[in-house]
């Protein structure tokens, strides 16, 4: 089990790495995952949803690994609560009944067994610098004017429904193989209040 994480791990930090040059490609259609969570009473729904069905096969390493290898997750939160009249300027992450995610903790299953869990957290404290563009981040301007390079929590307004983050995986030969499943629970905030978000991933197998 001890070994398992530590190479899930290794695959993981790859993905980071051989994902940036490789397309949003998949060799098939996935359907969103069904949410876990709708955190009744938030109006706040989460859904997964995978560019790649599978089966996944194996392998052996950056520069080797093709789109074929790969599988990217974009993870969708719905916001259904109604926009209200503000008067005054605002920004996205201020905007009343706007959910904003302070991090995405993702836990990975094979044959339902759990391997390894990490959080990412988005600009501007991100601690994936790999992944700093796959968030939609609040940016606004200092006082002075441009350049806007203040750089704020992602947040979903309400009506929308937003990728709040697309993650990858690479498989690599040195991992194991199974039917994987990635559950991912986004934390944040709506109107200042905790909320936590959680949905699994379409189940893809991964093989030799």
């Amino acid at each position: 089990m001890g070994k398992n994480r530590i190479r899930l791990g290794a695959g993981v930090a790859l993905a980071g790495a051989v994902l940036a040059s490789l397309g949003v490609a998949g060799s098939g259609r996935s359907e969103p995952s069904v949410a876990l969570s709708q955190n009744k009473g938030t109006h706040l729904d989460i859904s997964v949803v995978a560019t790649n069905r599978g089966p996944l096969p194996a392998c052996s390493g950056y520069p080797n690994c093709t789109p074929d290898n790969a599988v990217w997750h974009f993870i969708y939160v719905k916001n259904k609560n109604p926009l209200t009249n503000l008067a005054g300027g605002t920004n996205r992450a201020t905007l009343p009944n706007s959910f904003v995610v302070s991090s995405v903790e993702w836990t990975i299953f094979a044959d339902g067994v759990e391997l390894t869990n990490d959080t990412h957290t988005p600009p501007p404290n991100v601690n994936w610098v790999s992944w700093s563009g796959h968030w939609p981040s609040t940016v606004t301007c200092p006082p002075g004017g441009p350049p806007c390079n203040i750089v704020g929590s992602p947040a979903v307004v309400p009506g929308e429904n937003t990728a709040i983050l697309y993650a990858g995986w690479v498989h690599t030969d040195f991992e194991v193989n199974g039917v994987h499943v990635f559950r991912y629970t986004v934390h944040g905030t709506l109107n200042g209040a905790p909320v936590d978000l959680t949905a699994d991933s379409p189940k893809i197998v991964m093989t030799d």
